[in-house]
C-alpha cells in the first residue's frame, strides 16, 4: 500500500520536473520569437498536478474511492493545460519531423 502511494508521487513529480523544464525553455523561446506568455499554463498545470498529491493520499491511505474522481479532473486539467502550453510553443516541430522523414534522414547537403 504504500509503495502504490510512493510510485504515485514519484510519477507526479516526475511530470512536474518535465513542466518546469518546459516552463523554462518555452519562457526563454517565446522571449525570443515574441510569443504571449502561453508559458503561463504549465505552472497552472503544475499547481493542479500538486494538488493530486492530498487527492492520492486520501485515495490509498483512507481508502476514500469518492476521491478518485477528483484526482482523476485534476490530472486532466492539468494535463490539457499543459497540453495547451505545449501546442502553443511546440507544433513547429511537426513540421520539421516531417521534413526529415519525408527526406528520408537526408540532409539537403
Amino acid at each position: 500500500m504504500i509503495i502504490e502511494f510512493i510510485l504515485f508521487s514519484i510519477g507526479i513529480l516526475g511530470l512536474i520536473i518535465l513542466y518546469i523544464v518546459l516552463a523554462h525553455l518555452s519562457a526563454r523561446m517565446g522571449e525570443g520569437m515574441g510569443i504571449p506568455r502561453y508559458y503561463l499554463l504549465y505552472y497552472l498545470a503544475i499547481l493542479f498536478l500538486i494538488l493530486t498529491l492530498p487527492a492520492g493520499w486520501s485515495i490509498h491511505y483512507t481508502g476514500e474511492k469518492d476521491m478518485e474522481d477528483i484526482l482523476f479532473t485534476l490530472l486532466t486539467i492539468g494535463n490539457a493545460a499543459a497540453i495547451a502550453a505545449s501546442l502553443k510553443y511546440w507544433w513547429w516541430l511537426k513540421d520539421e519531423f516531417w521534413e526529415s522523414i519525408n527526406l528520408g534522414g537526408k540532409s539537403n547537403e
